[in-house]
């Protein structure tokens, strides 16, 4: 990268800008003149310079120093002043200036303290961009470590939010959403039959494949339990076709688990599959539990309704909603084919619901 090599200078006689001028170009810096303290304090380029040299001869010239010093964005800014006397280059150190200079001062003196402050901001402006690469790397590690364990959306939302962002998490929200469960079918057979740290690295397997499919359609995976995966679709941002990605990811899942269940079949002998159930309407979205250990999650009935058609849904087989089918409806979505099913009435509900199914060749009947 190009070193930026300008340097800020005030003065208004010829001569005294002549001086100037020849002592920061024999040093390779380009000057930039301003005729008075008004012009120097709201230029474009006073924050980028390199250095600041000033002719000190008025008390504005002074407080402009002081000025200058105090504010965060230039403090770090050499300052030099060529004084027209003892008295002007005193007052200019009290003032906080870097050098002070008389036209009595050897020229050699003076080439010397300039290439010394130059080099100190230079130096300065490399450590500076060090810790920002080190700040951003070490951001990006947090990131990178922090959404293993939390859904990539809201680790955005956490780290890099607003105050009020991280507050309406706290507080929770009313937001349309599709939800999503996916339950593993014969997980029983693998828990009796296979030791614990097998059955620990088949389920890695299992989620590996789902929360793939699940961050490909962007949606925001809420939990994982047992066997089940529970994945959100329009939350914590909204999403106008949620309805949509959920199918879509559903579809994606049940073909992408076929060759795991397979290997496992020829593998162990047991035979599994995947039941999948989706609803979309309102649901309240937000972080609970306690200051020691909290979960984002979502509640209400369109979270019930989905959980309980994936216990319904037999292997191979997404069952889900005539919220969703509605919201597929509404967006004119007609590329995932649905099959009407008889009325459903679930476990814990007094009136039946209508449901619907995607059509698949591979749907197996199995115990839950």
């Amino acid at each position: 990268m190009t070193q930026y090599n300008k340097c800020l200078a005030l003065a208004v006689r010829k001569p005294t800008r002549q001086r100037i001028e020849n002592w920061l170009q024999s040093l390779g810096h380009e000057v930039i003149w301003t005729d008075n303290v008004s012009q120097l304090l709201g230029h474009s380029e006073l924050e980028r310079c390199q250095l600041l040299f000033l002719h000190l001869a008025h008390h504005e010239t002074l407080q402009a120093c002081r000025e200058l010093r105090a504010r965060p964005a230039t403090a770090m800014i050499p300052q030099v002043v060529l004084a027209e006397n003892e008295t002007w280059r005193i007052s200019a150190y009290e003032a906080g200036v870097d050098a002070g200079f008389l036209r009595s001062t050897l020229h050699h003196e003076i080439l010397a303290r300039l290439q010394t402050l130059l080099r100190q901001k230079q130096f300065f402006q490399q450590c500076m961009a060090r810790q920002l690469q080190d700040s951003e790397r070490g951001r990006e590690q947090v990131h990178d470590v922090f959404r293993r364990y939390v859904a990539p959306q809201l680790v955005d939302r956490i780290l890099t939010g607003s105050a009020a962002d991280a507050s309406q998490l706290d507080a929770g929200q009313r937001l349309q959403a599709a939800v999503l469960f996916a339950d593993m079918r014969g997980f029983t057979g693998l828990a009796e039959r296979l030791s614990p740290a097998l059955v620990f690295e088949l389920l890695n397997q299992f989620f590996a494949v789902l929360t793939s499919v699940a961050v490909h359609h962007e949606g925001t995976v809420i939990s994982m339990a047992g066997d089940s995966l529970m994945v959100g679709f329009g939350v914590p941002n909204a999403q106008p076709d949620a309805g949509i990605r959920a199918i879509r990811a559903a579809c994606e899942m049940l073909k992408g688990f076929a060759p795991l269940a397979q290997q496992w079949l020829q593998r162990f002998g047991i035979e599994t599959g995947l039941g999948i159930g989706i609803n979309h309407g309102e649901v309240f979205a937000g972080n609970i539990g306690t200051d020691q250990y909290m979960n984002y999650t979502l509640i209400g009935d369109t979270v019930n309704i989905a959980a309980r058609l994936s216990q319904r849904a037999r292997a191979g087989e997404v069952l889900f909603s005539d919220g969703l089918k509605l919201s597929l409806d509404a967006a004119g979505e007609c590329s995932v084919p649905v099959i009407a099913l008889p009325p459903l009435t679930l476990r814990g509900r007094s009136t039946s619901i209508e449901i619907y199914c995607v059509p698949t060749d591979i749907r197996i009947e199995m115990p839950h």
